[in-house]
């Protein structure tokens, strides 16, 4: 890996690296040893530790998964100062939306899972609840968090996926109603969330591999905006 930004650094250093530049074996290593270390299920008899376990466990896998991205896009990682000196924020706004919100208007329950998942130096656009299927009021088990340097996103089975601008390619909205057909399962999910299910939002990476699809998480309006704002942050990666 031949990248030695801010980051990364910081990354290495939660798996116990001490150099951002380490090998893929390496970092695989690194990762096994700090998730064997602080995997909660060890400090089932200390309960007092448990909190911290988990905090140390979740950084782990969170550090791991960001390495692991530079390694597989090594040419199209964001140059440093995409952490330590971002750019203007792309205006954001959801109206009023459930489970939607724009800097710097987050409740405490959300600037608690932003902290979790940036850094000090990362600024945080918006954020967008995607476990609100069937709910009025999402837990924020799933999300999509607009950063300023990437797109974070945390699916149904917990993992945290990160997709740096530089690395953002082509961004899909489709007409799931094609031929005024919908599927059973979106009319479904539209029936009991109560939102509009008409589009689904594709997001891809520039190798073409699809990194997540929205389609009954979330209000139509919510996916129209993220649509907008991702394709701003493309156009200025990729001017």
């Amino acid at each position: 890996m031949s990248c030695n930004c801010a980051q990364c650094l910081q990354n290495a250093r939660t798996l116990g690296l001490t150099d951002g530049a380490a090998s893929k074996e390496a970092i695989h290593k690194a990762y096994r040893d700090a998730a064997k270390q602080w995997h909660p299920d060890r400090f089932e008899g200390d309960p007092g530790q448990l909190p911290e376990a988990e905090e140390h466990f979740k950084q782990v896998q969170i550090a791991y998964r960001a390495l692991a991205e530079h390694i597989k896009h090594p040419a199209e990682l964001a140059p440093e100062t995409i952490f330590t000196k971002p750019g203007p924020a792309a205006p954001v706004s959801f109206g009023s939306v459930p489970g939607c919100y724009t800097a710097p208007n987050f409740p405490a329950h959300v600037e608690r899972i932003i902290e979790d998942h940036l850094a000090a130096d990362q600024t945080a656009l918006a954020i967008v609840d995607l476990s609100r299927m069937g709910s009025p009021a999402g837990d924020f088990s799933q999300f999509i968090l607009l950063a300023g340097h990437a797109a974070l996103v945390r699916d149904a089975v917990g993992i945290v996926s990160i997709l740096w601008y530089t690395d953002l390619g082509e961004i899909k909205m489709i007409d799931q109603r094609r031929h005024g057909n919908l599927g059973l399962w979106q009319r479904l999910l539209e029936r009991i969330s109560g939102t509009q299910q008409k589009y689904s939002l594709q997001i891809y990476r520039r190798s073409g591999a699809l990194f997540y699809s929205i389609t009954g998480q979330t209000d139509d309006s919510a996916k129209r905006v993220i649509y907008n704002f991702l394709l701003r942050k493309k156009y200025q990666a990729h001017p």
